[in-house]
C-alpha cells in the first residue's frame, strides 16, 4: 500500500513538472500508439485481417478527443495537488500554531507558578517582618503602658506619652502596610467589640494633641452631647483611619488649628469630620487622592506621605459600611470625613469583676521585653506565673507542673507554638495527660486570620502587645461558664457571643431561635449530642481503613459529611467548617492535613456544644 501511494505520488509529480500542454501532447501521441496498436491486435485476432480504413478512422477520433480529454485529466490533477499542498501547509501551520501555543500556555503555567511563588514569599516576607518588627515595638508599648501606671513626676509621663503614642503611631504606619497585602487577599476583616466611645475619643484627642504640638499647632475636639457611651465597632481600625488622618492634617499645616468634629448623623450612623488649616488640595488632584501610592503634587512636600495610608483608610472605612470623603482648596486648608455604622450598645460584662481569684499559668516566650510585659500584667490580676523560653523547656515544665492556662508564642527558637500545641495534644488523646489546659496563642503576627490559628490546635488567640481587655475577655470565657453574674443577667448573652463568634453561626443561631424556639433548639441541641460519638465513630473506622488502604476515600468524606450537615443544623460553626474540610477529599492537602481535622472534632465537639448550651441559656 505504502508502494502504491509512493509511485502515485511520483506520477502526480511528474504530471506537473511536465505542464498541461506538454503531458497533453505527450498522452496524445502515447494514446494514438496504444489506439492503433490495441486496434491492429484486436482487428487481426477476430476477423483475421486487418482493416486499415477502421484503424485510421479509430487514430482521427483519438486525436481529436483525446487532447481535451488529457488536457481536463491534467488539470484535475493539478487542481487536486494544489489543493493537497495547500492542506499539509495548513495542517503544518496549525501544528506551528499549536506548537506555539503548547509553548506560550508553557511560559504562562510557568509566569503563573512564578507569580504565586512570589506571592507566597512575600507574604512570608510579611509575616517575618510582623514579628520581627512588632516584637521590639509591642515591647516599647506595652512597658510605657506599665509604666504609665506607676508614680511619676509630670515631665516623666509626659515623655512616656511622647514614647508611647511615637510606638502607636509607628504602629499605625506597619499596619497600613500589612494591610495592603490582606486587600490585595481580599483578607482584610474586622474585630467589632463594644467599646467606650467618649474613653476611644479621649484616647485620640490625646495623641493628636501630642502630635499636633509637636509642630506648634492646636488640637480642638467638637462632639455632639448625646453620643451613645458604648458602641459595637473596632476600634483599633477606627484609629487607624483617624491617626492617617490627623497625622496627614499635622504634616500639611505650618501654623493654626487642627479640628476634629464627630456627630451622629443617623441611629447607627456617625461622622467624624478632620479640619485643618493647611496648604489644601488642587481641584484637579481630589479624584485622585484616595487611590493607591498617590501623592499631592507640592512642591512645598514633594517627599511627604507614602501614599497608601488615604487608600487603606478608605477601604477599611467601606468594610465599617460607611466612605471616606474630602473637600479642599489650595491655600484654604483640607475637610476630610469619616463616615462609619456603629450599633450603639450597653455597657458590657466587667469581666475583671468575675475571673477566678488563682490560676497557675505557664507563660511560653523567648522576648525578654515580652515576658516582662505579659508577666507583669498576669502578676496584676493575682495570678503565678511561670515563663518558659523553648519548646523542650514548656514541655518539661508543663510535664512537671500543674497549669490551668498555657501562653504561647508562635516563634521559638526550638520549635514553633503549633508544634507544642500539636504535640500536648497528641500525648492527652493518647491517654498520656490527664487533663489539657486551654492553650492560647501569642503573637505579634497579624496576617493569618484566627481560623488558622484554631486549625492548628490553639484554643484561642491574643495579640501582642498583651491587652488588659483581651485578657480579662479571654480568662473569662474559659474559667468562668458556669458563672452567671447576678448584676450582669443582661450583658451576659452579649458577652457569650463576642466569646463564641468563632465558634457559633451566631445570625443563624437567632433566625433558628426565633423561628423555632428555645425549647425546639435546646432539644435539637440534645439530639446532636447523642448522635455525634456515634458519627465520630464511622469518621474513625472509615480512616483506620484508609490507613490500611489509601483507596478508601470516600467513606471518610460520606461520614464528614453527616457531620457537616448535623452540625450545621445545629449552628456549630466550627464543627461544621472543619467537617467541610474532611469532606473534600479531591483536595491537594487533604491526605497532608485529614489527621489534623479528624483530632480537631474528636477535641472540640463537645466543646462547642458546651458553648452552644451556654448561648441557649442566656434566653
Amino acid at each position: 500500500m505504502r508502494n502504491i501511494k509512493h509511485f502515485a505520488q511520483r506520477y502526480v509529480d511528474w504530471v506537473i513538472r511536465l505542464g498541461r500542454v506538454r503531458f497533453s501532447l505527450l498522452g496524445v501521441l502515447v494514446l494514438a500508439v496504444l489506439a492503433l496498436c490495441t486496434q491492429m491486435l484486436l482487428s487481426f485476432c477476430v476477423v483475421g485481417t486487418v482493416y486499415w480504413s477502421d484503424v485510421v478512422r479509430s487514430v482521427v477520433f483519438g486525436l481529436i478527443s483525446a487532447p481535451f480529454v488529457i488536457y481536463f485529466f491534467t488539470l484535475l490533477v493539478e487542481k487536486l495537488e494544489k489543493s493537497r499542498l495547500e492542506l499539509a501547509k495548513s495542517v503544518e501551520n496549525l501544528r506551528y500554531e499549536v506548537s506555539e501555543r503548547m509553548v506560550a500556555e508553557k511560559k504562562l503555567s510557568i509566569a503563573l507558578n512564578d507569580l504565586e511563588q512570589n506571592s507566597r514569599n512575600k507574604i512570608a516576607l510579611m509575616t517575618t517582618i510582623s514579628h520581627e518588627l512588632r516584637t521590639p515595638l509591642n515591647g516599647i508599648i506595652g512597658l510605657s503602658r506599665i509604666l504609665l501606671d506607676s508614680n511619676l513626676t509630670v515631665e516623666q509621663q509626659n515623655y512616656l506619652k511622647t514614647i508611647n503614642m511615637s510606638a502607636v503611631s509607628l504602629g499605625h504606619i506597619f499596619s497600613d502596610i500589612i494591610d495592603l497585602e490582606k486587600i490585595d487577599a481580599h483578607k482584610i476583616e474586622l474585630n467589632r467589640k463594644e467599646t467606650d466611645f467618649y474613653a476611644f475619643l479621649n484616647d485620640i484627642a490625646n495623641f493628636a494633641t501630642l502630635m499636633a504640638e509637636q509642630n506648634q499647632l492646636k488640637f480642638e475636639l467638637e462632639y455632639e452631647p448625646d453620643l451613645p457611651q458604648w458602641l459595637m465597632l473596632d476600634n483599633a481600625r477606627l484609629s487607624q483611619i483617624l491617626w492617617n488622618l490627623i497625622n496627614n492634617a499635622v504634616k500639611f499645616t505650618q501654623k493654626g488649628v487642627i479640628r476634629l468634629k464627630v456627630t451622629r448623623t443617623g441611629k447607627q450612623q456617625f461622622a467624624f469630620a478632620i479640619s485643618d488649616t493647611g496648604i489644601g488640595i488642587a481641584e484637579s488632584e481630589l479624584a485622585n487622592i484616595f487611590e493607591m501610592y498617590y501623592r499631592v503634587q507640592s512642591n512645598q512636600y514633594q517627599h511627604a506621605g507614602s501614599g497608601i495610608g488615604l487608600a487603606v483608610s478608605k477601604t477599611i472605612a467601606n468594610l465599617m459600611d460607611g466612605d471616606l470623603s474630602v473637600q479642599s482648596a489650595v491655600g484654604k486648608g483640607s475637610v476630610f470625613t469619616l463616615i462609619i455604622q456603629a450599633e450603639p450598645v450597653s455597657k458590657p460584662l466587667a469581666y475583671h469583676q468575675y475571673l477566678p481569684s488563682q490560676l497557675h499559668i505557664l507563660l511560653i516566650e523567648d522576648i525578654e521585653v515580652n515576658v516582662i510585659v505579659a508577666k507583669s500584667i498576669l502578676e496584676k490580676l493575682g495570678y503565678q506565673v511561670d515563663v518558659a523560653m523553648t519548646g523542650q523547656q514548656a514541655i518539661e515544665k508543663f510535664e512537671q507542673h500543674s497549669y490551668d492556662l498555657l501562653l504561647i508564642d508562635i516563634q521559638l527558637p526550638d520549635m514553633s507554638g503549633f508544634e507544642i500545641a500539636q504535640y500536648l495534644r497528641q500525648k492527652y488523646e493518647n491517654d498520656e495527660y490527664d487533663y489539657l489546659p486551654p492553650l492560647i496563642a501569642l503573637t505579634a503576627n497579624i496576617m493569618h486570620d484566627k481560623q488558622e490559628y484554631l486549625q492548628q490546635g490553639m484554643d484561642d488567640i491574643l495579640r501582642k502587645p498583651l491587652s488588659l481587655e483581651e485578657l480579662t475577655e479571654c480568662l473569662y470565657q474559659y474559667f468562668t461558664n458556669e458563672i452567671t453574674p447576678p448584676t450582669a443577667i443582661s450583658h451576659s448573652r452579649q458577652s457569650l457571643q463576642q466569646a463564641q463568634d468563632s465558634v457559633l453561626d451566631l445570625a443563624l443561631l437567632n433566625e433558628l431561635t426565633g423561628l423555632l424556639g428555645v425549647k425546639t433548639m435546646k432539644n435539637n441541641t440534645a439530639l446532636f449530642q447523642q448522635l455525634m460519638p456515634a458519627y465520630m465513630t464511622e469518621l474513625m473506622s472509615a480512616y483506620d481503613i484508609y490507613q490500611h488502604d489509601p483507596k478508601h476515600k470516600l467513606e471518610i468524606s460520606h461520614a464528614a459529611h453527616k457531620i457537616k450537615g448535623a452540625a450545621g443544623s445545629v449552628g456549630l460553626k466550627r464543627i461544621q467548617q472543619i467537617a467541610d474540610q474532611a469532606q473534600h477529599s479531591e483536595n491537594t492537602d487533604w491526605e497532608k492535613d485529614i489527621a489534623t481535622w479528624l483530632n480537631q472534632l474528636s477535641q472540640y465537639w463537645q466543646k462547642d456544644v458546651d458553648k452552644l448550651s451556654a448561648w441557649l441559656n442566656t434566653f
